[in-house]
């Protein structure tokens, strides 16, 4: 899989996640510097998310098919969107391991 993948998907998320998490705590024991520091880290995982992620499903949609005698469908793109990503990668993710 190509390495853009892992960061367009799996990275911006997680920084997102992990973003949320840094700046939920409230309360006089956070740090001044909580703050900015989480909105530039959810900011960066945002651009992440929108437009890397994307841009490596397309490159990964086109190496696969360069690779392979198999081309995904225009719904491979539909992994992008919450909820549906978890299905449709993994009949994705089956269908291109074994080849089919």
């Amino acid at each position: 899989m190509h390495p853009l993948v892992f960061v367009g998907i799996l990275f911006g998320p997680l920084v997102l996640v992990v973003s949320y998490l840094f700046t939920a705590a409230t309360g006089p024991s956070v740090p001044p510097w909580a703050d900015p520091v989480g909105e530039a880290i959810r900011f960066y995982g945002t651009v992440l998310a929108v437009i890397v992620g994307p841009a490596a499903l397309h490159m990964d949609r086109i190496r696969l098919a360069r690779e392979s005698n198999w081309i995904p469908s225009p719904l491979y793109y539909l992994i992008g969107i919450p909820f549906l990503s978890l299905p449709i990668s993994f009949i994705y993710l089956v269908r291109r391991l074994t080849g089919a």
